[in-house]
């Protein structure tokens, strides 16, 4: 034990031997989740590398590689003598972030002012790519929220956001184009998100798109897309976002590339 806080429960999930993803990566993806997801507390210990073997039928060098993972993301504590600890305090970068994530966050943290120009707020079908990011049926009905935002008056973000019709009515409620989806999506219906997954990409901009964000045409831009899941692990947002970098700086914590895996057993 640690502080009171238990020993936490292995997830009753399989590693896919089909996939091509590397056996460490689907095992701290895994765990992650369970961090995500509260189901591991702050604080809470780890089962042993043995166990995580036994458990999912893998060698240790690829269980180590998972914990190596883990602890340079910021989520886990490896104590000598003592075990492995979920971290407490603010997880690792890219999780528990809001739908806006890194950009709402910086400019909070730094104080700068953030404006938004509401483009377009509706109810209507998803696109394709949302429905599936967000677990529905083909054309199921949600909403959508597209918005230009400045940082100190500079163009830096457009964003559009695709929401799960449950949350609909108050992604909608936009009394204030300057707040915060996810705060008002918390103060109006109660959620809270608790993870997500993010992909950043570079792109060049298209035309629109250079209009829109004040750049040249073909000039380099972030373009993001990301889930986010509620306290239930249930995905209720989605986005693709195209971020100005010269603007709004994106800080990504990269570590070495590990050693190959063992062969594990199949």
């Amino acid at each position: 034990m640690s502080g009171g806080v238990g020993l936490t429960e292995l997830p009753h999930v399989t590693i896919d031997r089909a996939s091509p993803v590397p056996f460490y990566f689907q095992l701290a993806e895994l765990l992650e989740h369970e961090i995500a997801s509260g189901r591991w507390e702050p604080g809470s210990r780890l089962p042993s590398e043995p166990d995580v073997c036994e458990r999912f039928g893998l060698s240790r060098t690829t269980v180590r590689q998972a914990f190596a993972r883990l602890e340079q993301r910021g989520l886990i504590d490896r104590r000598k003598g003592h075990g492995t600890f979920v971290r407490s305090g603010e997880p690792g970068l890219w999780l528990l972030q809001s739908s806006e994530g890194f950009f709402q966050e910086e400019v909070d943290r730094l104080g700068r002012t953030v404006t938004s120009s509401v483009l377009r707020a509706e109810r209507g079908s998803l696109p394709a790519w949302a429905c599936r990011a967000l677990e529905l049926r083909a054309r199921s009905r949600g909403a959508t929220l597209e918005r230009l935002r400045s940082v100190d008056g500079d163009v830096a973000l457009y964003v559009v956001n695709h929401l799960a019709d449950h949350v609909a009515e108050a992604a909608l409620a936009v009394a204030n184009p300057n707040e915060s989806l996810y705060r008002r999506l918390q103060e109006r219906a109660g959620i809270v998100p608790r993870g997500g997954r993010r992909t950043l990409e570079a792109r060049a901009a298209e035309p629109w798109l250079a209009e829109l964000l004040e750049l040249d045409a073909g000039a380099p831009v972030a373009f993001i897309e990301s889930v986010a899941w509620d306290a239930d692990m249930r995905p209720f947002d989605c986005y693709r976002a195209w971020l100005r970098t010269d603007r709004v700086r994106v800080d990504i914590q990269a570590a070495g590339r590990p050693p190959e895996e063992e062969d594990d057993e199949q």
